[in-house]
């Protein structure tokens, strides 16, 4: 028995080095798949921190432009637009910093800022129409703002253009549309095109990775809906 116990002994030990070996192995493999994973979410985050970057040298110009001129000849309403391009600038700003989830309402408020800017032209005769009949959600900031900003400058027409934005709950999931009564998709010139495609995609992207939403453009023909839908469970 003796000697049987004895000969085991360096299979015995020789099993134990070879199943910690394996057992090391296997945790490094894991530690190194979790790195990957955690590399490949950093590239994400960073992807969609660089698409947040919508800020456009020639509205930011416009908007200057607007403001200078109301100093001078309405100085209260040129402080009122000074306080919406500066808060309008702050919630790009927070966008590319990486602030993700935002309260739906902090959006509206984006979304506010930026119309106001857009009216404050004297040629602009669209107006916006809010029907938010359920805002206690969570979505990434600045993802609605662009879907209003493509109907502003390439949806509507300036002198009676009508843009509902509109949030509720159908069944599980929350729905939140931008509907525009301009002339849907046919009029756009490739530069147009173009742009409005870069601003759903980015939008779209940033949905799905931050909560599992989706968008879609519907051409009714007598204008466009954007359709954002977010799951209900998890807000």
């Amino acid at each position: 028995m003796t000697e049987w116990y004895i000969a085991i002994i360096p299979s015995a030990i020789l099993l134990i080095v070879l199943v910690t070996v394996i057992i090391r192995t296997q945790q490094s493999k894991r530690n190194d798949e979790k790195r990957i994973k955690e590399l490949e979410s950093e590239i994400v985050s960073l992807k969609l921190r660089l698409s947040h970057n919508q800020i456009r040298p020639h509205f930011i110009f416009n908007s200057i432009l607007a403001i200078k001129q109301l100093c001078i000849e309405e100085p209260k309403m040129a402080a009122k637009m000074l306080q919406h391009f500066a808060s309008y600038l702050r919630a790009n700003l927070d966008a590319m910093s990486g602030e993700e989830l935002v309260s739906f309402e902090r959006e509206l408020e984006c979304i506010k800022e930026y119309v106001a800017l857009e009216q404050a032209d004297p040629a602009s005769g669209f107006r916006v129409d809010y029907k938010t009949d359920y805002i206690d959600f969570d979505i990434p900031l600045m993802s609605v703002e662009p879907m209003v900003e493509n109907a502003i400058r390439h949806g509507i027409s300036r002198d009676n253009g009508l843009i509902t934005i509109s949030s509720k709950i159908e069944g599980e999931r929350i729905v939140v549309t931008v509907e525009d009564n301009g002339v849907g998709f046919g009029s756009e010139t490739r530069q147009q095109a173009e742009h409005r495609s870069i601003g759903i995609k980015n939008s779209k992207e940033r949905l799905k990775y931050l909560c599992g939403g989706d968008l879609a453009i519907i051409n009714t023909g007598k204008g466009t809906i954007v359709r954002i839908e977010l799951p209900l469970e998890g807000q």
